[in-house]
């Protein structure tokens, strides 16, 4: 049997390696190289944009650029990092308000669709990228890591309780975490299947969040004590 190791969560080493930007004027450059690239992406394609379109669409040239950034693959991996922390403390939320779990997934779930739909240039750019950049691809796992240790994580709470006897909880989280992802590129950035389906967003928060729960929230019945 192959056995993998989930790299445990933590500043990539994008983020690491990346400087700060000490000036307000730096920071409002780097600001806008990232929402110009996250619309060139969007608009063109992670691989048919150039960085002199980034430049362009940010209104900076390309020699400032490479002030902040040493590739295109790092600009990206920057916005990757930023849609992980913005969609990791929307999903937290719920579960620390006291809801119950079905009501606190849904939440989450409702939050990651809402992020992915605001942040889908670079997201595009990522899925994309990790096909054919096994660098980037590393580095993409690496922070996608952190999200599978959390679902994880609230694979066991449910065991605890007595749920979902027997599954793997890394597996289990890696295809709910799949599921999420695959299902918001199709239906966000591919304009969904090619098959007839009433869709809206409702639907869609609704339609993910049921299967999360009833992936996790069961009980084998036929353990259970008659």
């Amino acid at each position: 049997m192959k056995k993998h190791t989930i790299v445990k969560s933590g500043p990539s080493p994008a983020a690491a390696d990346r400087p700060a930007k000490a000036t307000r004027k730096g920071r409002e450059t780097d600001r806008a190289f990232r929402d110009a690239a996250r619309a060139v992406f969007a608009r063109e394609g992670y691989f048919n944009a150039k960085i002199s379109d980034i430049a362009a669409e940010a209104g900076k040239s390309v020699a400032s650029f490479y002030n902040y950034y040493e590739t295109k693959a790092d600009l990206l991996i920057a916005l990757a990092e930023e849609f992980d922390e913005e969609a990791t403390a929307l999903a937290v939320l719920p579960f620390r308000r006291g809801l119950s779990p079905e009501a606190a997934l849904r939440e989450s779930v409702a939050a990651f669709w809402t992020t992915y739909s605001r942040r889908r240039g670079e997201l595009i750019g990522v899925f994309q990228a990790s096909m054919l950049e096994e660098e980037f691809r590393d580095r993409w796992l690496t922070i996608r890591a952190g999200a599978i240790e959390r679902i994880a994580g609230e694979v066991r709470r449910a065991q605890r309780a007595g749920y979902c006897p027997g599954i793997d909880p890394v597996l289990t989280a890696s295809a709910l975490s799949a599921m999420l992802e695959h299902f918001a590129y199709i239906w966000q950035a591919q304009g969904g299947e090619r098959t007839e389906a009433e869709f809206d967003d409702e639907r869609a928060v609704d339609t993910l969040a049921t299967i999360w729960v009833k992936s996790i929230y069961w009980r084998d019945e036929a353990a259970a004590p008659g």
